[in-house]
């Protein structure tokens, strides 16, 4: 057996319908309040905002109109140039405000539905996908705006899984347990190029080995949060740890490691000290993932997709 196989193996039946549930639970309904918005002459909402937020916005600027369904925006020009420049200063007005906290000084690409997709039919998102405009990581909540992050999950050869603790300093689940590595994706990256970043960062894994994680999918999660609406595609990749390996945060974004056993994993999810991503992240891997096969390749042993 591989990997993820030997993790699953090793769950009793209620254990495995904790991870179901998980993912039964990522998509949690819209708050009946919730206000959409439309950009330029799109029929679906772009993205959804609390009714207070709303007029926030429209005392900010008169471009936010009211439509019979929730509100329309767009720059005159309707570029994602111009998009983004007023959509800046909108996320600093409301950051000066105290609506928009937790600054990044990072960028996310933001792509409307009909352009991505949804669910199994999503695209992955590169460059050659016409963003609709691109805008400071920490106020996508506000906007209620659907953004993308990569997550791995990084099994030992007997199954057992390394989860990272959010250090306390994280402004969003400190201290909670997570994927040895995550990340939003940020302008102009892709998901490997992010995974890369991420392994590196936050469990200083080489480039060589990062690079051997495997793709597994993608999970959708959205939910109420206290900034807004959050609405996340999360793009899976399984890494096969060496035995000789252990991850070391480099960028104070980790408070420590610990290497976990699958009985220990659900219950953290079942308690939940995990957070609500990671623990998808991990439903989907075992759940849903093709696995991980070890093969030897010059004189090394790495993995593939079954």
């Amino acid at each position: 057996m591989n990997a993820i196989e030997k993790f699953k193996a090793a769950l009793s039946a209620p254990e495995i319908q904790v991870l179901h549930q998980c993912l039964k639970q990522a998509m949690q309904p819209l708050p009946e309040d919730a206000v959409p918005w439309y950009l330029g002459g799109s029929q679906s909402a772009a993205g959804y905002i609390m009714p207070a937020h709303a007029k926030v916005l429209q005392s900010l600027s008169s471009q936010w109109t009211d439509l019979s369904l929730g509100l329309h925006w767009d720059t005159p020009e309707r570029t994602p140039a111009s998009r983004s420049r007023a959509l800046a200063e909108f996320a600093k007005q409301l950051h000066d405000l105290g609506y928009v906290t937790g600054w990044r000084n990072e960028k996310f690409s933001f792509w409307e539905d009909h352009v991505i997709g949804t669910g199994p039919q999503c695209l992955e998102p590169t460059s050659l996908l016409r963003a609709a405009f691109e805008m400071e990581r920490s106020a996508f909540r506000f906007f209620g705006l659907r953004s993308h992050a990569v997550h791995v999950n990084g099994f030992t050869h007997e199954g057992h899984l390394w989860c990272g603790r959010r250090a306390v300093t994280k402004p969003t689940d400190p201290g909670m347990l997570d994927n040895m590595a995550a990340g939003g994706l940020t302008v102009g990256e892709s998901l490997q190029s992010c995974g890369v970043r991420e392994m590196a960062e936050e469990a200083g894994l080489s480039e060589a080995l990062a690079l051997s994680a495997v793709a597994q999918g993608q999970v959708t999660t959205c939910r109420a949060v206290p900034r807004g609406w959050h609405y996340e595609t999360l793009w899976v990749y399984n890494l096969l740890m060496p035995a000789d390996v252990k991850p070391v945060n480099q960028d104070g974004e980790v408070a420590e490691f610990s290497l976990l056993s699958p009985q220990q994993v659900v219950q953290a999810i079942a308690a939940k000290h995990m957070t609500v991503d990671a623990a998808c992240v991990v439903a989907h891997a075992v759940l849903h993932a093709c696995g991980l096969q070890e093969v030897e390749q010059n004189g090394a042993v790495v993995q593939r997709a079954l």
